[in-house]
């Protein structure tokens, strides 16, 4: 995998960073992207000018949004017994005989 991302990188491929970010995402979380930087041009033997910082910062970010939405697709989140079954007085839906809160504003002219 080193040298597949390393080829890339010296390429200049679209999308390496998006790769490196997944990659490596643990790493990047716990260093910081430039300190990563630093180690991703050591442990891919490239020159650290060949890493964009800016670049992998951005596919850093787009990586932590996506594990987030993730959890939160997959997070359980029950709905408390009181708020089941509560009625709320501004709207129709929840009680067939509840009184409007608010009253027409049509006037006859």
């Amino acid at each position: 995998m080193k040298e597949f991302l390393k080829q890339k990188l010296l390429e200049n491929r679209s999308g390496i960073y998006s790769l490196i970010a997944h990659h490596y995402a643990d790493q990047i979380s716990e260093m910081g992207c430039s300190l990563f930087r630093d180690w991703l041009s050591e442990e891919l033997s490239v020159d650290k000018s060949m890493i964009n910082l800016t670049s992998l910062y951005s596919a850093s970010r787009r990586e932590q949004k996506k594990d987030r939405g993730k959890s939160k697709a997959t997070g359980f989140n029950p709905i408390p017994e009181n708020k089941k079954n509560s009625v709320n007085p501004g709207s129709n839906f929840s009680d067939p005989n509840a009184i409007p809160s608010s009253k027409d504003n049509i006037t006859e002219m």
